[in-house]
């Protein structure tokens, strides 16, 4: 081999396979046995198949890092001296709350899944406090969820009393997290799938509070990894690529269809703006392998947030992610057979509950 093979790519305690990584450069130099071909994340197919190469070992494994342009980041990084993000995630081991997946270093066989793991163990919160109010004077361990938590805003995970780990998040405009408990209350009347949010003031601001939606055997795969690897034909036929990659991986039909009217219809109803690949997904069992469409999450940036009060309810509103405008992106839609709109007859009242006292809805 040109290249010593110094990390494993692990599942739970199942190894996945075997990679040369240049901590300096931050990526795969070359990848060695596949052990589990079952087991290879999905982002890291090629062509279709689970056969990863190191250009695909390294996006995945890039992609798990906090974005660059998550707020709060560079300055952690300048308190913490730690020269980049691909540094913290690596001396976390790329554990994570939303998938099993980690990387065990060369000649340290010994550790185990059940003695590192987040849902489970405790972890220091501290970092994760820092990224969220940019606080950077007490970083703490570096060893946390919060090194692997996707997305832009500022977020963070606790464990709450009772053990369950929690994710808090707050906004940019200071609406969303009311809009994801509004999102939350409409899918539930409606008996549409969505994760449950809370709304409470963290450190002073508004935010949202959204417990744990995988068991720990369990991982999430985001769109955007899916579609990356099944996409066939163009622009007018992303429903389709994602409906056919989804059974591809063994969701049945039926419940693929489904769950995508649904997020469409949700979004429709809240002039949601942003539902990208990274905000739907497959929910696995790592162990079953049984497959199933995750719940809807996310759905912040809705209800005009960013918008001021005059441009409320007019024009066009933009959307993602099969269309750009939800008055086309509504017509993908395969039924409305399911729909009883009575349901939201007493919703005003709940919503002025809701965002009673709130600084960015007016009434």
């Amino acid at each position: 081999m040109l290249f010593e093979m110094n990390r494993v790519l692990m599942c739970r305690n199942h190894p996945v396979l075997e990679f040369a990584y240049s901590s300096n450069a931050g990526f795969i130099l070359g990848v060695g046995d596949v052990f589990d071909p079952s087991r290879v994340p999905v982002g890291m197919y090629v062509d279709g198949q689970p056969r990863p190469d190191s250009d695909s070992v390294t996006a995945w494994w890039r992609s798990r890092g906090i974005p660059a342009t998550r707020d709060g980041l560079r300055t952690l990084l300048m308190a913490t001296g730690i020269p980049s993000g691909k540094e913290l995630l690596d001396r976390s081991m790329g554990l994570s709350l939303s998938d099993q997946y980690w990387i065990r270093p060369a000649g340290m066989d010994t550790l185990r899944w059940e003695d590192l793991n987040f849902f489970h163990n405790d972890f220091d919160e501290r970092l994760g406090k820092a990224l969220f109010t940019g606080d950077s004077s007490r970083i703490g361990d570096v060893n946390t969820p919060d090194v692997t938590s996707a997305g832009d805003l500022p977020k963070r995970w606790i464990i709450r009393d009772d053990g369950v780990r929690t994710l808090i998040k707050a906004g940019r405009s200071g609406q969303e997290p009311d809009n994801e408990r509004i999102a939350w209350k409409t899918a539930r009347l409606l008996g549409i799938d969505h994760v449950e949010y809370r709304v409470g003031r963290i450190n002073g601001a508004r935010g949202s509070a959204c417990d744990e939606m995988l068991s720990d055997t369990e991982e999430l795969i985001p769109a955007g990894q899916i579609m990356r690897i099944f996409r066939k034909g163009g622009y007018r036929e992303r429903r389709d690529i994602w409906v056919e990659a989804c059974q591809r991986l063994g969701v049945d039909r039926d419940a693929i269809m489904h769950a995508t009217d649904d997020f469409l219809f949700l979004d429709f109803l809240l002039r949601n703006t942003d539902r990208h690949y990274n905000n739907f997904g497959l929910i696995r069992d790592v162990e079953s392998f049984a497959i199933r469409p995750a719940p809807i999450y996310d759905s912040g940036t809705s209800l005009w947030f960013d918008k001021p009060t005059g441009m409320v309810g007019s024009g066009r509103v933009a959307c993602k992610p099969f269309k750009d405008r939800h008055e086309e992106q509504i017509k993908l839609v395969s039924s409305f057979d399911w729909l009883e709109l009575s349901k939201l007859d007493d919703i005003e009242e709940e919503w002025m509950e809701l965002t009673k006292g709130s600084l960015f809805l007016d009434e």
